[in-house]
Formats: C-alpha cells, structure tokens, sequence
C-alpha cells in the first residue's frame, strides 16, 4: 500500500462524477438526499430517447443544484436546425454551461455523423458552453474502426487548439487498468493534449457488468469480468472496482505527466448503491488491504 497513492485515491474520489438516464431520474424524483451535490451529473441521450426529457432531466438537476452534462449523440440528431434547438435549450433552458459530445450508437438520422462535425459549427460558442467533453475508447468501438479512431483523436485535439472552451475525453468503462494505460501511450503518439476522465463501472453484479460489456463490445473488458464468473455462483456477487481504482491512482502517482486526471462512474447497480459505497470510501480514513479492496 502506497500512501501517496492512497492520496491520490482521495483526490480523485472528491471530483467523480456519475451517469444516470432521464427514466432513472424520474424514478427517483431527486439527487441531492443520495448524492453530494459536488459532483458532476451526466444525463445519457439514448438513440430511442425524446430530447425534451434529456432538457427537462438536465433542467430538474440544475434546480437542485447540480453541475449537469448532458449527452449530445451526434448521429441522432436530424441537422444543423435540431442541433441549434437542442443546445439552446440545454443552455437557455437547463441552465448547461457544459456537455458531453459522443458520435452515438445505432443508424444516422439524418445529415450529422461525427461529434467533430458539432464542434465545427459555430453553436457551441454561441449558446456560451464553457467544457464539451468527447469520446474516448481505451477498448475500441465496434462502430468504428481503429484508424478512424485515431484520426479522430488528431482531428479533436487540432481542434482544441483554437477553441474558446475546454475540450477532454470521457472513457467508455473499462475494468482493468491497463486499458487505459495502454490507450494512453498509444494516444501520446498521436500527439494526444486532451486531459483524460475515465469510466469506471460502480458496484454492481458480475452478471450485470457482463451483459453491459457484451452491449458495448468491450472485448478486452468481456474477457476479464467473464474470468471471474467461471464459477456460476458467482454471477450474483456484487463486484466493486477497488482495484481498479487503486491501480489508476497508482498509474497517476507512478506518471503525474499522464493526462488521466478524473473519474466518471457508470452506476450500473443504481445510483443509489453506487453513490453509497463512493461516499463511504470519500469520508473514511482509507486503508488498502492485500485482497486488493479498500477498508472504511
């Protein structure tokens, strides 16, 4: 155990930020009782989703006094016409000063592909967003292959170059460390400058974390969550990324230069269970054992 890194496990769990759907946010009719409202809360835009909820999801959190970031699913959109709606609203309306630009899942709709063909508009100035987060796959993507991937990479950091807001990647989740380790070395020959949030999965079932890797063809990931559910008593454990957190602290610690600086955690297990266990290791004294899980 590493003090330093324990540190910087500290640090890292003071700025996380979490995920959550419009549906799941309907459920629970509020935030602020479950988590702290120092953190960052990111709505998914799903392809079936109708944008009015994403607005008035991201427009109830900012009420409650949450930095909100919305999604943007680029192919979702129609044109340049329903673009210019949505961000005005999510800026006039919610209140966003920030959002999380993704190329999406599933057919184009209509006449946008990328999240790079958004950034090149002029409507993210205009409507006054301050940071836009943009994809970022330590895994790969099974909608894209890996020369687009890159070029893409390039294409957002030659960008940043000259914008008037923050630009970073957000990480597809992942579950072990060298995922991402690898994913930087790779970037730093790219020429990579942007500042790295990286997706982790919050406690949840070994079941459930498998069937989320399957969907989003996280091969690498897949292999790893499927080792430990070889025994099928263990599908229903609920496994939690102490270790994987640790290791990215450790990483950090070992390579302060890294552009890996932040958290963002997929509550695959609910919001609630996730934002629980993340608080009780935010507020303990934290000790890290040899069985790789953190004691508070």
């Amino acid at each position: 155990m590493n003090k330093n890194t324990l540190k910087i496990v500290k640090r890292l769990l003071n700025s996380y930020s979490i995920e959550t759907t419009p549906n799941v946010y309907t459920k629970y009719g509020k935030f602020s009782d479950i988590i702290d409202k120092d953190h960052s809360i990111y709505i998914t835009y799903l392809p079936d989703e109708d944008n009015e909820n994403v607005i008035q999801t991201a427009k109830k959190l900012s009420l409650e006094g949450f930095d909100v970031i919305p999604h943007l699913p680029a192919r979702t959109i129609e044109n340049k016409e329903e673009l210019e709606l949505f961000l005005g609203k999510i800026s006039e309306q919610a209140g966003c000063s920030k959002i999380l630009i993704i190329g999406g899942g599933g057919k184009q709709k209509g006449t946008i592909s990328s999240s790079i063909e958004v950034l090149e508009t002029d409507l993210l100035s205009k409507f006054n967003f301050k940071e836009v987060g943009v994809a970022g796959h330590p895994e790969g993507s099974p909608d894209i292959n890996e020369n687009d991937l890159n070029e893409a990479i390039i294409q957002k950091n030659n960008f940043a170059l000259n914008a008037d807001f923050k630009i970073y990647l957000a990480t597809q989740f992942f579950f072990e460390a060298k995922s991402l380790i690898n994913w930087e070395k790779k970037l730093s020959k790219l020429g990579n400058k942007l500042e790295i949030r990286a997706g982790l999965p919050g406690p949840a079932s070994i079941k459930t974390l498998i069937s989320y890797a399957r969907s989003c063809g996280i091969g690498n990931s897949l292999r790893f969550i499927s080792k430990q559910a070889l025994n099928l008593t263990k599908l229903a454990t609920t496994s939690t990324p102490d270790k994987l957190i640790y290791d990215l602290a450790d990483y950090k610690n070992s390579e302060p230069n890294s552009k890996f600086n932040s958290l963002h955690f997929y509550a695959f297990g609910g919001m609630k269970k996730t934002s629980e266990w993340l608080n009780k290791i935010k507020k303990s004294e934290l000790n890290y054992n040899s069985n790789n899980k953190f004691e508070f």
